[in-house]
Order: C-alpha cells, then sequence, then structure tokens
C-alpha cells in the first residue's frame, strides 16, 4: 500500500485531460530528458501524436490525467486498461520536488487496480520514486526493471 505520508505535497493534484492538453502532453512526453530516459527513445511528430491522443481520448483505454501544482499544469500521468501499465512525465521544473511521487500516488488510488510500472535500470529517479509509492520489484529483463503495486 502507498504510505500517503511520504508523498504528501500540498497543491498538487490530477484532473482528466483534455483535448485541448494535446501539446502540453506531447512536450512533457517528448522533451529530450524524458525520451533520454524512456524505455522507448523514439520521438514522433506532433500530428502523430495529435491522432494517437484524439483516439485514446475517445476511446476511453484507462484515464490520462494532468497533474497541477497549484491549479498550473506541470506533467501527465496515465495508466492503461489493458495491463495496468503506468506512464508519467513531468515538466523540467517539476521535477525533483515530490510531484511525481505525489501524482503517481493520487493515480494508483483513483485507478484502485493493479499497477505495473516499467522503468530503465538506469533511471535512478523514476526507481525511487516507483519504490517510494510503494511498488514492488517484479523483475528485471534487457535493462527494465518492472514494478508492480496491488491495488
Amino acid at each position: 500500500m502507498i504510505d500517503v505520508e511520504t508523498v504528501r505535497l500540498p497543491a498538487v493534484t490530477l484532473r482528466p485531460a483534455l483535448a485541448s492538453d494535446c501539446e502540453r502532453v506531447w512536450q512533457w512526453n517528448f522533451a529530450p530528458a524524458v525520451r533520454a530516459v524512456s524505455g522507448d527513445p523514439t520521438i514522433v511528430s506532433i500530428a502523430s501524436h495529435a491522432a494517437w491522443y484524439a483516439k485514446r481520448l475517445l476511446e476511453e483505454r484507462g484515464p490520462i490525467w494532468v497533474i497541477e501544482e497549484h491549479m498550473r499544469p506541470v506533467g501527465v500521468v496515465r495508466i492503461d486498461a489493458d495491463d495496468g501499465r503506468i506512464s508519467i512525465a513531468l515538466d523540467a521544473r517539476a521535477r525533483g520536488r515530490g510531484i511525481g511521487k505525489r501524482a503517481i500516488a493520487e493515480a494508483c488510488r483513483e485507478w484502485g487496480g493493479r499497477v505495473v510500472a516499467k522503468v530503465r535500470a538506469d533511471n535512478r529517479a523514476s526507481r525511487s520514486c516507483f519504490e517510494a509509492c510503494g511498488f514492488r520489484v517484479a523483475g528485471e529483463h534487457d535493462g527494465i526493471v518492472s514494478y508492480f503495486l496491488e491495488g
């Protein structure tokens, strides 16, 4: 279970993503620093992202939330309904301040089911974040650590 005390931050909330968030979600997800630590470093065009994003919102294949700090958008977190996999990306100014921990904790609480995270073994910041939220290591393969959290 997630220890809320370790992730409590004031004024960090999740709200459902809107069609109008498309470009900022693309910017967060495809920022060079985010891609550098991603399991898939591929950068897609804004046009390809926009098509995927519109379809993803329409199909409702799991929640996508915009992370807000003091009502200002600072990142995105989503959970895929098919496999419970969580994905998070933060604006550079939001990193390293516990916002990711709070967003992950809130997303998992809202989801209520099993959640899986896949993190590069050398991505210490993300690994520490998921571990602080109570995720447990399920295994490691080809430089990717798999984590899980029971709902």
